[in-house]
């Protein structure tokens, strides 16, 4: 890394009275993230009087929650019999008024275990796991997130 920095030239800092309003030309910045930091300059807070940025405004930037969309997460172990495949099923502590979306990852990142998710509700799922190269397990750990409302 130090090539990179070391191929800058010295040259004396541009402060803000040295550049014209629109005078700024950034060429290695995607045109879509452009617009984005434009919209959020407009952003200020002021106390209780502040403005929310809506997610419509700033599809790029802001991935935010609807205002009721809410988040469960939790780890499962799967026990039993040495075995490549297995099902947990989970039940949410407060159920969702509809089914969410439900996301599942191995807990320790083994990258052989594929997850995958069935008969989502309101209040709950069932977790698979398989082992792609059929390797047998007594246990497996894995980690869930449900998104909803």
């Amino acid at each position: 890394m130090g090539e990179i920095y070391n191929s800058f030239d010295n040259k004396p800092l541009t402060k803000e009275g040295d550049i014209g309003k629109g005078q700024i030309s950034i060429p290695h910045v995607a045109p879509p993230f452009f617009l984005e930091m434009q919209l959020i300059k407009l952003h200020n807070h002021e106390g209780a009087n502040s403005v929310q940025l809506k997610s419509k405004a700033t599809p790029e930037v802001i991935k935010g929650y609807r205002p009721s969309q809410r988040e469960e997460h939790g780890t499962a172990t799967w026990t039993g019999g040495a075995a490549s495949s297995g099902s947990v099923v989970i039940t949410f502590g407060t159920a969702f008024a509809s089914a969410p979306t439900v996301l599942t990852i191995p807990a320790d990142g083994d990258v052989n275990i594929q997850t995958a998710v069935g008969s989502i509700t309101a209040t709950g799922f069932t977790l698979y796991w398989k082992d792609d190269t059929g390797a047998t397990h007594t246990s497996e750990t894995l980690n869930w997130l449900a998104l909803g409302v």
